[in-house]
């Protein structure tokens, strides 16, 4: 009898072990990733850290739990969130897409789905721009606008048209921004500038004169009525777009402005003119050399003004230009006197991309870094992009704030920034959902770097 018995019991015992290799997922890693199959975050995070004592960190499987997590929060009731963690997951290129496409399955919450598809589509998904496509009879505006995106400004004009007369602003603004590729079809050119001109939200505004320096000569004495528009963000893309349309027109037209009180409009306009043209390679009408010094002269005085939001745009202006002899010297001068860290640390970064001056912008950086602010957390990114041996810990050290703000931008610079997506970990389970979400999409780029 025992020759029979034998292969009963051995069969038993191959049914047991088989039982248990899939009660534990097929080893430590399989547990993960059995918790992550099952959508079970706390379990994901308890398994990989048991899983890490053993076997040592491991950034791919870490970017699974990362990835549920974004999910997690994409799918959640949070509207804050839900719009955060789906940033991040385009934020985070191809590491992001297979959670797209599962948020894009049909089934899912429509709102959510619509944005999801928006994101591939952005990145080169034809199919989800099929599938958007197909979503344009949709009667809530957040479908709606995801779905008009995709829409081509040609062969889709009628339809754009009439969407740029929507009740709601956010399909407004995206055809607003799509009829850019209409130009330069009369008919367009004449709704976008009657849209810049009397839409009440400035964002759709600002679109349509965006869209109208794709038309060139023929939009450019409708974009420069918009430098009269009573909100900055429509001033400023009427600059920019200005020059788009007509650069030698645009620096006789925004000369005036060097004449008026620094502002973000005027500031744009000065970069514009003390040497935008000549790094296009475009001609400098004659007469504009003066006015190109006045310009830079400009931009200085604006270094001095007591609001510090143009003293920083102003900073950038002149980061910008070249040809200067005494630039570095002015932002040097400005890095040592500026006392706000926020515009500190523009000019600083200013400093340390340029090889002249380089050395000041890693030194005044590392002071900057020292602070415990959102300020002290850029300058610490940067430097870790920089390899720069100090700023990890810094950003370690900067996690354990009390405020969110700051361990949000910590945990993401850590992950991605610094290449330390591990020591990044702790922030999944922060108190703070903005800082979890901040933390993990950091995690699952890192896999990009």
């Amino acid at each position: 009898m025992l020759p029979l018995a034998m292969p009963a019991a051995l069969i038993l015992n191959l049914v047991l072990l088989s039982v248990l290799a899939a009660a534990c997922g097929g080893g430590p890693r399989g547990q993960v990733m059995s918790a992550v199959e099952a959508s079970d975050l706390e379990l994901a995070i308890h398994r990989y850290e048991r899983y890490r004592e053993d076997e040592g960190a491991d950034p791919g499987l870490l970017a699974q739990v990362a990835a549920l997590l974004l999910e997690d929060a994409a799918a959640g009731d949070d509207e804050g969130a839900r719009r955060a963690a789906l940033a991040q997951l385009g934020l985070a290129g191809t590491a992001g897409r297979e959670s797209l496409r599962r948020l894009a399955q049909p089934g899912r919450e429509p709102v959510l789905r619509a944005r999801a598809l928006e994101l591939l589509a952005r990145g080169g998904d034809g199919g989800a721009k099929d599938e958007l496509r197909a979503l344009l009879d949709a009667e809530r505006w957040e479908i709606l606008a995801a779905a008009v995106s995709v829409l081509d400004g040609q062969s889709d004009e009628a339809l754009l048209l009439a969407y740029l007369e929507h009740p709601a602003e956010a399909v407004r603004r995206v055809a607003a921004r799509k009829l850019a590729e209409a130009a330069p079809a009369g008919a367009i050119r004449a709704a976008l500038a009657e849209a810049a001109r009397v839409d009440p939200s400035p964002a759709v505004r600002a679109a349509a004169a965006t869209s109208l320096g794709a038309f060139g000569v023929e939009g450019f004495r409708m974009l420069e009525e918009r430098l009269g528009d009573p909100e900055s963000r429509v001033r400023l893309a009427a600059v920019r777009a200005l020059v788009r349309a007509d650069r030698a027109a645009a620096l006789s037209v925004l000369g005036p402005l060097l004449d008026m009180a620094p502002s973000p409009a005027g500031i744009e306009a000065a970069r514009v003119l003390a040497g935008g043209a000549r790094q296009a390679g475009d001609e400098v009408p004659e007469g504009h050399v003066e006015g190109e010094t006045l310009a830079r002269a400009y931009l200085r005085r604006a270094l001095e003004v007591s609001a510090p939001n143009l003293r920083s745009q102003a900073a950038v202006a002149l980061g910008s230009l070249e040809g200067v002899a005494d630039l570095g010297a002015v932002l040097i001068a400005a890095a040592e006197s500026e006392e706000d860290p926020q515009v500190r640390l523009g000019i600083a970064t200013i400093l340390a991309r340029d090889e002249t001056t380089a050395d000041k912008g890693f030194e005044v950086l590392g002071e900057i870094m020292r602070g415990e602010d959102l300020p002290a957390v850029s300058a610490a990114a940067f430097l870790a992009r920089e390899d720069v041996a100090e700023a990890t810990p810094r950003l370690e050290a900067l996690m354990a704030s009390s405020e969110a703000n700051i361990r949000r931008v910590a945990a993401r610079a850590l992950a991605r920034d610094a290449v330390e997506p591990d020591a990044a970990r702790g922030a999944l389970t922060d108190e703070d959902i903005t800082v979890r979400i901040s933390a993990a999409g950091g995690i699952l780029a890192a896999l990009n770097a």
